[in-house]
């Protein structure tokens, strides 16, 4: 499994580290927890956090498969590694959730570090029809590596 992630590892992006897999399962749930959140914020038409938390929640989900390879992305510039490394692992057969994974990112890049962008409530329910989807392909996943099973 390492050598598929090679280039990332090389690179310094990625660095393996065992990770138990109960921590796997305590990021996965802060995915679902953002996600809920992103919902009550949605019905209380908070847009902006609304896409904030489900964006958070695609991103914990994406380290959490991360970590349930036993890799962990470096810390500076994160974001952008765990969207790359989710575009890996996935593959092809999942392009367009990762593609808005990533424009969510950037999006979410600008509303914290720029100016006058506004988020529709259309927007961010979008990404917390996002946010499901790409958890739901990550559970999948995860659940076949989880070594108890029964428990999800």
């Amino acid at each position: 499994m390492k050598n598929k992630y090679k280039e990332f590892i090389d690179s310094g992006l990625l660095k393996p580290e065992k990770i138990n897999f109960s921590d796997v399962r305590k990021v996965l749930a802060k995915a679902q927890s953002n996600l809920k959140s992103a919902e009550i914020l949605l019905a209380n038409e908070q847009y902006e956090n609304s896409f904030e938390l489900a964006y958070e929640a695609m991103l914990s989900a994406g380290r959490a498969l991360s970590f349930s390879i036993n890799l962990r992305p470096r810390a500076q510039g994160s974001h952008k590694i765990i969207a790359d490394f989710t575009e890996h692992a996935l593959g092809k057969n999942h392009i367009n959730i990762i593609r808005k994974f990533d424009k969510m990112r950037k999006k979410r890049h600008y509303l914290i570090y720029g100016a006058g962008l506004e988020i529709s409530e259309i927007e961010a329910l979008g990404a917390i029809k996002n946010a499901r989807e790409f958890i739901e392909e990550i559970e999948k996943i995860i659940k076949e590596k989880d070594p108890q099973k029964e428990l999800f």
